[in-house]
């Protein structure tokens, strides 16, 4: 599977990680490249949306401009994937630069998101104040046992949230409704748009990818 590792141009431990998460990918069967991510000072480049009404991205808007801008050009990296998703017309990895590769791909048939560090994802500090995490069987199935709910007051409202964004694979269908739910909706941070009822998730165990390093949280600052 084709697999693009995010990272931030001129971040000296975002480049790192980045060169180990490319090893570690190519070693495990996804054929990875790098993508130079987007940051505030380049968002202009790329086309503009307008957020959702009522989503994350508008209290950033009205309170933390910087992070706003943070935000939305994190989300950007992800509409660039989803669209050479559609171009290759074949499954495509986001990879973040901190995540790291630890199983190989071996070709799991999905539908329309594969999230590839179900459990990992779950045992990070951000998430220390959910109560009930959700146990993760062996094999392939539907992620429909989820505590982070979209809690915004919009037609997204009740919606599984994906765990962070960190590793997950999109098909070209996929990719298609996401696309068309940021030309309809507007966008959102992008754990809270890529939720369940947007696009249909599944998970796989034993998970794909971990985390090596520490947490950059490249999407809360540069």
């Amino acid at each position: 599977m084709k697999a693009f590792v995010i990272y931030v141009k001129g971040h000296v431990e975002s480049q790192k990680y980045a060169l180990e998460a490319l090893t570690s990918c190519n070693k495990n069967g996804f054929k990875a490249e790098l993508l130079e991510g987007v940051t505030p000072n380049t968002i202009n480049q790329y086309e503009q949306y307008p957020e959702i009404e009522n989503g994350r991205a508008t209290s950033f808007k009205k309170e933390n401009t910087k992070k706003y801008l943070t935000k939305k050009s994190c989300f950007t990296n992800h509409v660039r994937v989803w669209k050479k998703c559609i171009e290759f017309n074949e499954p495509v990895a986001f990879i973040e630069q901190d995540a790291y590769c630890v199983w190989p791909w071996d070709n799991t048939q999905f539908d329309e998101v594969l999230i590839l560090n179900i459990d990992s994802a779950f045992k990070q500090p951000v998430f220390n104040h959910v109560r009930s995490k959700p146990s993760f069987g062996l094999g392939k199935a539907m992620y429909n046992n989820s505590p982070l709910v979209y809690n915004k007051e919009n037609t997204w409202l009740g919606s599984l949230m994906i765990p962070g964004t960190a590793a997950y694979a999109v098909t070209p269908k996929g990719a298609k409704k996401l696309l068309a739910t940021l030309e309809k909706y507007g966008w959102d941070q992008s754990d809270y748009f890529i939720n369940s009822h947007n696009v249909k998730m599944e998970y796989k165990m034993p998970e794909y990818f971990t985390f090596k390093f520490k947490n950059l949280n490249m999407s809360h600052g540069f």
